[in-house]
């Protein structure tokens, strides 16, 4: 899952050194395990290293979408959600063509043993927005929101969102995508 996430960083941030990319991973007291995957993806011909970092190539792209999609993750977005009543730092991974699960919590364990502080799935149900078990209709206790998540994603009926949370972005990011992963 490292790999996955050092290149949605890439894609995300664009280019960048391996130290930051260390901080960033939540791997600072291991240096050596960041070179050796930005090795391995640089053999691979998936990233290119230079004065001004690595950044993805034309195949390390191409690679980053198979993967996505082998989710059936759509977007990825870091937002602002306050207006849906989330602190902190928000990472949305809209995925299409699976299955909502119907035990949510172990996706919220997921996400938490990757390091974020939690995880909200919010379905699209017969066109509305819905946290199961908790909201029917978002749209009826915060239509801003709702209004928010039409114009940032293109929502088709059964997709969903899910949202990582965390005081760091990137552990929001990497819980959301943790939990994304358990999607059948």
């Amino acid at each position: 899952m490292k790999n996955l996430l050092l290149l949605i960083m890439l894609r995300l941030q664009g280019r960048m050194g391996r130290y930051r990319l260390k901080n960033m991973l939540d791997l600072s007291e291991r240096e050596g395990v960041v070179r050796l995957m930005l090795d391995d993806l640089k053999r691979e011909g998936y990233i290119e290293a230079g004065k001004t970092g690595c950044g993805l190539t034309e195949r390390g792209k191409t690679l980053l979408q198979t993967l996505l999609e082998r989710y059936g993750i759509v977007t990825i977005k870091d937002m602002d959600l306050r207006s849906l009543g989330l602190e902190g730092k928000c990472f949305v991974i809209h995925i299409r063509g699976r299955q909502a699960p119907k035990k949510i919590i172990e996706l919220r364990d997921h996400a938490v043993r990757a390091g974020a502080d939690g995880v909200v799935l919010i379905d699209n149900e017969e066109g509305r927005l819905r946290i199961p078990t908790v909201y029917d209709d978002l749209d009826l206790d915060y239509p801003t929101a709702v209004e928010k998540l039409h114009k940032t994603f293109d929502l088709s009926i059964g997709d969903i969102l899910l949202i990582g949370l965390s005081k760091d972005r990137w552990r929001a990011l990497e819980g959301a995508l943790a939990a994304a992963m358990e999607i059948k």
